[in-house]
């Protein structure tokens, strides 16, 4: 049994799990990074591969990923052996005054365990082994998630500056347009005015959002720090479109979640603790071998022994119920986990569905209908059907709502 369980765990130490994420990260440290740093349109495959080799917390469970490793090897290791020497029979009184008489035994010891103790040690350093990846998994998908969101983020607010410089432009143009209405006559100067207002309105956005995309900038290249990239855009779209799956398909594959997978893992880490104490309570002989020499006849002969404890007071009971216990608990973590998984999953799917019918409403009533009444408005107010007012409001509504879009 024992040989068993060392070929299972050499080859979790030899085999594809821990290779394959090394090989990964070696992937992403092969690629041209230096091409990366000299852009000046930084892709999201970019900031994710920046992210994977640079970021600071994944290093850390790199390294556990190493030590658990270490933790393997030492749990399958044998007890050392214990060399004895004995020298009896000598310094005494009488016949045993001096080592005429004296007794000489070397002997080699050993402690056989039993139970599969050290196979259920190296069960365990398995299973801290398997944990660690999967926390190390976790912090880099964790990672992975942290630049999409940011990066959409400064892709957002990328593209409310272009869309605030354009609406800057426009009313620059809009403002050309009055004054040259009120030198011919035309409307009053207060419209000037106005105009001017909204001008300088359009001139604070613009300001305020270049402000935050600078600070989007920073937020994301933080991600990968020390590593400084100097970037000065984001590629990328915003309009795409993805089907919504139902809650009752996610719910059928919540057992290849991470945080199930990592749970899943401490129970079989917590069982294989709950082995380990059982086997505990069997008392493990100690075997010696020597050979002794008689000083006084100079004859030789060999001597052997064996010792073992009596479970009389200590049979690990607390241990064992300790052990029983925490493995219980493992498994009532897994069904809350579940539980509460569940339920941030129908309601974040409820806002994804939300936000999805208004993105869709946006983009083929609202944003339409409000461009349209504007162009109307707008030419009918040359023709002077229509107040200033009336334009700058239909204007205003129509800029707020592609802000609101992006």
């Amino acid at each position: 049994m024992l040989s068993t369980c060392s070929s299972a765990r050499k080859a979790s130490l030899t085999g594809s799990t821990i290779p394959m994420v090394r090989d990964n990260i070696a992937n992403a440290e092969t690629i041209n990074l230096i091409k990366i740093f000299r852009t000046d349109t930084l892709s999201l495959k970019q900031a994710i591969t920046l992210a994977l080799v640079y970021n600071q917390d994944i290093q850390i469970y790199k390294s556990e990923i190493a030590a658990r490793q270490a933790g393997i090897l030492q749990n399958s290791l044998l007890p050392n052996p214990e060399l004895a020497i004995e020298l009896e029979n000598f310094a005494g009184s009488g016949l045993l005054s001096s080592f005429k008489n004296s007794e000489t035994t070397i002997g080699i010891g050993q402690l056989i365990e039993l139970g599969g103790k050290r196979g259920k040690r190296m069960e365990i350093a398995g299973q801290k082994s398997d944990l660690a990846l999967r926390r190390y998994e976790m912090k880099r998908l964790e990672i992975i998630t942290r630049v999409r969101k940011k990066y959409l983020q400064l892709l957002a607010a990328q593209k409310k500056t272009e869309l605030d410089a354009k609406i800057l432009e426009i009313e620059r143009q809009f403002k050309l347009n009055i004054d040259k209405r009120v030198e011919a006559g035309r409307i009053s100067a207060a419209e000037s005015a106005r105009a001017r207002v909204e001008l300088s309105i359009a001139e604070l956005a613009l300001n305020r959002n270049s402000r935050e995309l600078s600070n989007l900038k920073r937020q994301i290249s933080a991600l990968w720090a020390p590593q400084s990239v100097d970037f000065k855009a984001v590629s990328g779209n915003l309009n795409f479109t993805a089907s919504i799956p139902e809650i009752d398909n996610l719910l059928m594959v919540i057992d290849s979640i991470p945080l199930i997978i990592e749970q899943n893992t401490i129970i079989k880490r917590q069982r294989a603790e709950s082995q380990l104490a059982e086997a505990m309570a069997i008392p493990d002989p100690h075997i010696s071998v020597g050979y002794r020499y008689f000083n006084e006849s100079d004859d030789r002969a060999f001597v052997t022994g064996i010792s073992v404890p009596l479970p009389v007071f200590d049979r690990n009971q607390g241990g064992r119920e300790e052990a029983k216990l925490l493995e219980k608990q493992s498994e009532q973590q897994l069904q809350s986990l579940k539980i509460n998984l569940n339920i941030e999953l129908s309601n974040r799917l409820a806002i994804i569905k939300n936000i999805n019918s208004e993105i869709i409403m946006m983009e083929n009533i609202i944003i339409p209908e409000a461009q349209k009444a504007y162009d109307i408005i707008y030419q009918n107010y040359l023709s002077g059907k229509f107040a200033m007012i009336d334009v700058l409001d239909a204007q205003r509504r129509l800029f707020d709502t592609r802000r609101r879009h992006l």
